[in-house]
């Protein structure tokens, strides 16, 4: 069965306390190994069970892994969100994030959580596009680079792999960091927060292997996140997304205005639909920037209080843990007793 909290003591060393997190859903053929690999480069091991359908959870729990499960299927950012929770209450010097169906190799820990070690930076990247050489098919690489180049001209930080899972991040880094997006978009979310928070970056080089197959077709996938980087844009930079298109309609609009003043001015006739295109680009333009202006003011009004609520929120949190002398109870997945005689 698992412990209904974890304890403080199980990180009482002289070494670091890397903490890996490990977001799995139906990742029964593979998640076993990747904990017991993990294990020998972490100091604990938590698996956070999206609403499996199948053994993943068991699996983890047989292999040596504090399981967090979601009460259904949520997404890769809910995933790490509760995983954030329960790495909050440990305080490990770093967590490292990779995923759970052996594309990682968790023998890259060290290299990616020592920028963190050394203080660094607060969030590192492990690139499958710097220095090494892995066997990546070329319809992945030409998505992958696309939808980093997306992120990096979206979000202002710039990066060679936008889209990794293997990640590692400070105590800062790990207080700072919540996600909203639903699908696969949660590093690109990840970007925008950390330029937001002005968190150091630095990235490492790491090898993959795609052993698995796609789960989801993989056209459909990079069309959605390039809809979610859109609407982050359109949520986290709304100057950016309506203020320039509204910039470049007006500028349109007052060339061909004054294509229709030239015209009028040289003795011929008012050219209606010039004069509607002027009219209807001026119109729009501004129209637009107003809207980036607007939802601007409203983006940095709703972040201003969510920190400060936030702030208010922890620092209760933190005195009640005083007050009791003990870390809130982190909530686990019980695992039956008929499902571990199983595994036996």
């Amino acid at each position: 069965m698992l412990p209904d909290k974890l304890s403080h003591t199980a990180f009482a060393t002289e070494k670091p306390v890397i903490l890996a997190l490990i977001p799995a859903y139906n990742e029964e053929r593979f998640i076993a190994s990747v904990v017991l690999e993990t294990k020998k480069y972490a100091t604990h091991v938590i698996v956070v069970d999206d609403g499996s359908s199948d053994r993943t959870a068991e699996l983890a729990l047989a292999a040596g892994a504090q399981v967090v499960g979601q009460p259904k299927n949520m997404g890769k950012a809910q995933a790490l969100n509760a995983g954030f929770r329960a790495a909050r209450l440990l305080n490990p010097d770093v967590v490292v994030c990779l995923d759970g169906d052996a594309q990682h190799d968790p023998v890259d820990i060290p290299q990616v959580v020592r920028p963190i070690l050394e203080g660094q930076a607060d969030v590192v990247i492990g690139s499958r596009f710097l220095g090494r050489k892995s066997k990546i098919p070329g319809w992945r690489i030409v998505g992958q680079h696309t939808l980093t180049l997306v992120t990096n001209l979206a979000s202002g930080i710039n990066t060679t792999d936008s889209q990794s899972g293997f990640r590692a991040f400070s105590p800062l880094a790990l207080k700072a960091l919540r996600f909203h997006t639903a699908g696969l978009s949660v590093e690109s979310e990840m970007q925008f927060t950390i330029q937001q928070a002005g968190l150091r970056v630095a990235e490492v080089p790491i090898s993959v292997s795609y052993m698995d197959g796609n789960k989801r077709n993989p056209v459909v996938q990079a069309l959605q996140i390039l809809d979610a980087i859109l609407s982050l844009v359109a949520r986290r930079r709304p100057l950016l997304f309506f203020g320039f298109p509204g910039l470049l309609c007006a500028g349109l609009g007052i060339l061909v205005g004054l294509r229709v003043v030239q015209t009028v001015t040289a003795g011929g006739e008012v050219p209606l639909g010039s004069a509607v295109l002027a009219d209807l680009l001026l119109v729009g333009g501004m129209i637009l920037g107003l809207a980036g202006v607007m939802l601007h003011s409203i983006h940095h009004f709703v972040t201003q209080v969510r920190r400060e609520v936030r702030d208010v929120v922890e620092t209760s949190l933190r005195g009640d843990s005083r007050e009791t002398g003990q870390a809130r109870p982190l909530e686990t997945q019980e695992i039956p007793p008929t499902k571990q005689e199983q595994l036996a």
